[in-house]
């Protein structure tokens, strides 16, 4: 047993004997080491752990459902920015028909995160090993082990993207949406010689806003797609109080990556504590709390 699986076990059992919110907040003491405020929330980290904790919102849950999400994408007219699926999902490992998949694909958790395994090569994969990593996802309790409740409702399936070509070097660009308007990009790349990462204005201009190992200087060439991915971005979180919407641009094509709406688990730890308290103003917690949400 490793201790990340340690870790989350001891997660698992503070939620259920201190209750989630004190599990939150020691999580993020000992993980990332910053302090929440949940009692009179301020700072974006705050208003985000917050949310995630207090406010019950169904279309929040399906649109962290990572199957779930498409027909939402593509209710808003985005149905040509969904990866194409290889097949429909299983719930059950013995459902995988590894013979009938391509020879490339990217197989995912559609009910939690940094679930992904992305096969260029079907000859050269362990179906064995690929197998027993698809049965232990669906046995995860990604909800309690990371005190994120909105996934706790998501039925546990495993989905086949078809692959996207440069895929290990492709460019993530995750969108940060205010009450429907994106206000931040953070820019993530260089996943095979290390993840470098950078937050730029919508205008392209950098922000010198991370800590921690990601901060670096690297600079992103300014896409061609990006005024299209802002519009696409503020289509897809008109619906939210906050929500990072997250794109790829491959050569020239836009695809769309998820819906998240705790980033980070929602604590922002490679956020300078400036950034989150200057951002943390655009978040109208007040307004959140009465709007007539059914409380968790």
């Amino acid at each position: 047993m490793n201790a990340k699986t340690v870790y989350r076990f001891f997660l698992n059992i503070s939620s259920k004997m201190l209750g989630v919110t004190l599990t939150k907040k020691l999580d993020a003491k000992i993980r990332f080491h910053r302090t929440l405020n949940l009692q009179e929330p301020t700072t974006l980290a705050d208003k985000l752990c917050y949310m995630e904790l207090y406010i019950d919102d169904s279309v929040k849950t399906r649109c962290s459902d990572k199957y779930a999400v498409r027909q939402y994408v593509a209710d808003k007219g985005l149905s040509d920015i969904l990866v194409p699926l290889c097949c429909e999902p299983c719930s059950d490992v013995d459902e995988i028909d590894f013979d009938a998949l391509p020879n490339q694909f990217a197989m995912k958790a559609a009910h939690g995160c940094a679930m992904n395994l992305i096969c260029a090569d079907k000859s050269a994969l362990d179906i064995r090993k690929a197998r027993k990593l698809a049965d232990k996802w669906l046995h995860e309790d990604y909800p309690r082990a990371c005190i994120e409740p909105h996934y706790k409702n998501i039925p546990h399936r495993i989905i086949f993207e078809a692959f996207l070509e440069d895929a290990e070097s492709m460019i993530d660009y995750k969108f940060h949406c205010f009450h429907g308007m994106p206000d931040f990009v953070l820019v993530c790349g260089n996943r095979v010689s290390g993840v470098q990462k950078r937050i730029y204005t919508l205008d392209w201009q950098p922000v010198d806003a991370m800590i921690g190992e990601e901060k670096g200087s690297y600079e992103f060439k300014k896409p061609a797609g990006l005024q299209r991915m802002v519009e696409i971005s503020k289509i897809l979180s008109a619906d939210f109080d906050f929500v990072r919407v997250d794109l790829y641009d491959i050569h020239g094509k836009i695809y769309f990556g998820e819906l998240t709406f705790s980033p980070a688990s929602g604590v922002l730890p490679n956020f300078s504590e400036e950034f989150i308290a200057e951002k943390g103003k655009l978040l109208d917690i007040a307004g959140i709390k009465q709007s007539g949400r059914t409380l968790i």
